[in-house]
């Protein structure tokens, strides 16, 4: 399976060069064994648009050349439950045993594009449509779990907000106005960094973030915290090496000035992409910065980088680490209480500590949390 951080770069990688959405479209669809993967862009009564994986191209052509938008359950029926942007949903969200046995989408559309079970996150609720990345599996491979519905509610969360760039930059003469217009309206804290690592361009989330996370040395960024300043450059070079050799780089977590932490990803802008926001020869990097938690909650591929865990190992510690009981947890990521604590047992010896609670105190010190700690456990900060 592919790494969520391979996922990842490869999403913002197309949001500089729209042409690349196929080929990401495509590694989303391996990620969750399905037969493709889909951006659908759909409105009641006109026919839907589409960016797909190669492997597509006849389903989506038979969707359009016999009207079979007309009869999406899948999009009508979000749309008419006001599903918006993180909403998940699958074939049992939206219709009945008997409906998935007996509607013509199914019976007629699904049999013959080789499909058997469709999973979609909603994106993008600005626009008059419904957007969706949906991901269509074969019969036999088995419905969509829960646990594959929460990963399909991260990676939709990046899809969404690359697309917001994509979608401009595609359409639109690419000037610096208008990336600055696309990229303030993502959440997630974006720079663009010269060869020098001097700030050329910055979102609204980015120059927030910046007075508390990084410093300004002359004009260089680099980590607030001095002794991170030798880890933030080495994800910076390291970004610029997968230029050449085409991998990506991993996660690393920063500290602020409030104590709280963010994780952080290097891409290099390619020269095609540097052509697209107007700088050519000059952006080299894009830094992506984000909360380390959101609601308590540590970002699993934070955890994999750091501990070695496998990301179902990352999920489950992320989980029981935010304080959601182990039954909890289980119900959340499609699996039973028993598989859970199997799950957890391996975490505990990977991360070197053996109840619940020590778990915790661990995980919250990532995030720069505080909290009571036990006198026999100290956690340290990870290096």
């Amino acid at each position: 399976m592919q790494t969520f951080n391979r996922i990842i770069y490869a999403v913002y990688d197309a949001a500089m060069s729209p042409d690349k959405w196929p080929n990401v479209l495509s590694q989303i669809g391996e990620l969750f064994n399905a037969e493709g993967a889909v951006i659908i862009f759909y409105e009641n009564n006109v026919p839907a648009d589409f960016i797909f994986s190669e492997n597509l191209r006849n389903a989506v052509q038979l969707y359009l050349d016999e009207e079979w938008w007309r009869h999406d359950i899948h999009a009508q029926r979000a749309i008419e439950c006001h599903l918006t942007s993180g909403d998940v949903f699958s074939d049992y969200t939206i219709a009945t045993s008997a409906e998935i046995e007996s509607l013509p989408i199914y019976k007629d559309f699904f049999r013959r594009a080789g499909f058997g079970w469709l999973m979609s996150g909603v994106m993008l609720p600005d626009l008059d449509m419904l957007v969706a990345l949906s991901l269509p599996r074969a019969k036999w491979k088995g419905e969509f779990t829960a646990a594959e519905m929460t990963l399909l509610k991260e990676i939709a969360h990046h899809v969404e907000q690359a697309l917001r760039i994509s979608l401009r930059i595609s359409s639109l003469e690419a000037t610096e106005s208008t990336v600055l217009a696309a990229i303030d309206a993502m959440d997630a804290s974006i720079y663009a960094l010269n060869e020098n690592c001097e700030i050329i361009l910055s979102n609204a989330a980015g120059r927030e973030m910046l007075a508390n996370h990084f410093e300004i040395m002359g004009q260089h960024m680099t980590a607030h915290v001095k002794d991170e300043r030798p880890r933030f450059d080495a994800l910076v070079a390291a970004a610029r090496g997968a230029e050449l050799r085409s991998a990506p780089t991993q996660s690393c977590i920063f500290t602020g000035a409030d104590g709280k932490r963010i994780v952080a990803w290097a891409l290099p802008i390619t020269k095609s992409g540097q052509g697209r926001i107007g700088m050519a020869g000059v952006a080299r990097t894009l830094l992506l910065a984000m909360p380390l938690e959101r609601n308590h909650i540590v970002e699993p591929v934070v955890l994999r980088d750091l501990f070695g865990l496998t990301l179902g190992e990352a999920r489950l510690a992320s989980l029981i680490g935010g304080g959601v009981a182990v039954r909890a947890a289980a119900s959340k990521l499609g699996v039973t209480e028993a598989t859970a604590r199997v799950v957890l047992k391996r975490v505990f010896q990977k991360l070197g500590v053996n109840r619940q609670a020590e778990l915790v105190l661990q995980l919250s010190a990532l995030g720069g949390i505080n909290p009571v700690r036990s006198q026999k456990q100290k956690p340290s900060p990870p290096g």
